[in-house]
């Protein structure tokens, strides 16, 4: 007697479906909402997909985007609403960074270890001046290494204050450091 497949699920009756007709059972989510907000031109919406979706084949394109929108200026000269400057609030880099400054968060507490292991009594409660002496031209060169193409991948590696912080310090690099 032949044997039957018996599915308990569509989804089981969809994968084999897949397989036996060699065609994906739906787009793959991570293009489909890149292909969806790509052009939107909304920093917000790009800053999420980036926060939801970190180490995608679109992260790179995705940063480029972000930093053009939120560098871009009306006049070419003048910075445009919502560009990165030391002493203005963030925006469009996550909730984590929202209503801080790059000024204020060299006074943050980190919210990842400085090196991996380190215990918390060495770390937590400190601040960026525990170890560095940050000034406003120092980390404009610290930043802009974040610009360059072939350092894209530092992004990647886990910073204190977290992926966002490296993000904001890029767009604010590529403004001027203004």
């Amino acid at each position: 007697m032949p044997s039957r497949l018996r599915f308990k699920s569509w989804w089981g009756c969809a994968m084999v479906s897949a397989v036996l007709l060699g065609s994906p059972v739906w787009a793959d989510e991570v293009t489909h909402r890149w292909n969806a907000i790509k052009d939107s031109g909304d920093a917000a919406l790009i800053s999420q997909f980036r926060e939801n979706f970190p180490n995608s084949q679109y992260d790179l394109d995705a940063l480029v985007i972000l930093a053009a929108l939120i560098s871009q200026t009306d006049t070419g000269d003048a910075l445009a609403s919502g560009a990165v400057t030391f002493t203005g609030l963030l925006s469009g880099f996550g909730s984590s960074l929202e209503s801080y400054s790059l000024s204020t968060l060299l006074k943050a507490s980190p919210v990842f270890p400085p090196i991996e292991g380190l215990p918390e009594e060495y770390w937590k409660d400190q601040t960026c001046s525990t170890c560095h002496e940050w000034t406003q031209a120092s980390l404009c060169t610290q930043a802009t290494v974040y610009t360059k193409d072939e350092n894209v991948h530092r992004l990647n590696i886990k910073h204190p204050l977290g992926r966002p912080f490296k993000e904001a310090l890029r767009a604010w690099a590529e403004g001027g450091c203004q």
